[in-house]
């Protein structure tokens, strides 16, 4: 019996977004809970549920290198986000960093109809620990396309076998190569998921701490603020909605060089003690993350220094929406704020 479960499980992921909604309905009658005065967007609950919860909270680090190219490849072909609608050029470039002493990938996505002389830097998400610029590809030709701006992605190096501030060094050294290269701060947008979003905090924070040239605007997309886990919403939606608890603790852990870290506001990201005010700012959450209230906090922080700062919820989705654009609400939330960074990059 069970293996027949499985097997029509695995009948169900792999047709999923085939299935019209009214009979996920059917297949799914489970009463979604009402947290917050709003429920789960239903396509999204049921897909979550048909999912296997999250095992990563227990991988070995002499395992992760293997298990890192398995979730890289299972993530490509499961094909959860939206192709772009035109054509999206990519280039690769190598370029050398001084703090790595060693090639670093930089991909470079070109759209169709350019409508601008701007460009955005884009971190990818998965906890500092996992995932690459290959499996934000599809997501990031979508918001190329979506935008007709050129994006360039950054490769950088993971934890733990590279530990804060490491990848910080290397964004930053990134980022000034782009300047160098030819292409002024003012024309320049830091862009971000999950653990990139706080890569765009910290590298904006760092800069504006040395004084150094600032980006023409930033989109941080659910950013992980807070390893103390001090939110309501940590404890609400902890252990059902993609995002574990456990997991997120361990990606902490992963990236934490040592205790101190804690103290640091390009670590602790609640920690912000500048008086200097960050370019123009969108900040997005879900209403289903675990993380949603720490990012609200730090987009506080930040407009009580004068940040012009927009905080875009979308309370029935859940942490990593942005790269399941296939689910019919997350692209729609996604399309949103993509208008919304228009305005501002």
């Amino acid at each position: 019996m069970s293996q027949i479960i499985k097997s029509y499980k695995k009948f169900l992921i792999g047709n999923f977004f085939n299935i019209p909604v009214w009979v996920l309905r059917i297949i799914f009658p489970q009463v979604r809970t009402k947290i917050r005065e709003s429920k789960i967007d239903f396509q999204s609950y049921a897909f979550i549920k048909l999912n296997p919860k999250s095992t990563l909270h227990t991988i070995k680090e002499k395992d992760l290198p293997k298990i890192r190219k398995v979730i890289e490849h299972n993530k490509i072909t499961s094909k959860l986000s939206v192709k772009s609608k035109d054509l999206v050029e990519t280039k690769d470039h190598s370029i050398f960093i001084k703090h790595k002493n060693d090639q670093m990938l930089l991909r470079e996505y070109i759209p169709k109809n350019i409508g601008s002389d701007k460009i955005i830097l884009f971190f990818h998400g998965g906890g500092w620990t996992i995932d690459s610029v290959n499996t934000y590809d599809d997501m990031v030709k979508y918001f190329s396309d979506y935008l007709n701006i050129k994006i360039f992605s950054f490769e950088y190096s993971l934890s733990p076998e590279e530990k804060f501030p490491n990848a910080l060094k290397e964004a930053e050294e990134i980022y000034k190569w782009l300047i160098n290269s030819g292409t002024p701060s003012n024309k320049i947008s830091l862009s971000g998921d999950s653990a990139g979003a706080h890569m765009v905090a910290s590298l904006s924070y760092k800069l504006a701490k040395q004084g150094s040239e600032m980006p023409n605007s930033l989109l941080m997309i659910y950013p992980p603020c807070d390893p103390q886990f001090k939110s309501e919403s940590i404890n609400l939606f902890k252990d059902e909605y993609f995002l574990l608890h456990s997991d997120l603790s361990w990606f902490w852990n992963k990236f934490r060089k040592n205790q101190t870290d804690e103290d640091n506001p390009m670590f602790n990201l609640l920690k912000f003690d500048l008086t200097i005010a960050f370019p123009p700012t969108i900040l997005v959450t879900g209403g289903f993350d675990p993380i949603c209230d720490e990012g609200t906090q730090y987009a506080n922080l930040l407009k009580k220094q004068g940040t012009n700062i927009k905080i875009l919820n979308y309370p029935t989705l859940f942490h990593n929406f942005a790269f399941m654009t296939k689910l019919h609400t997350a692209r729609k939330a996604v399309n949103n704020f993509l208008d919304e960074y228009k305005k501002i990059v």
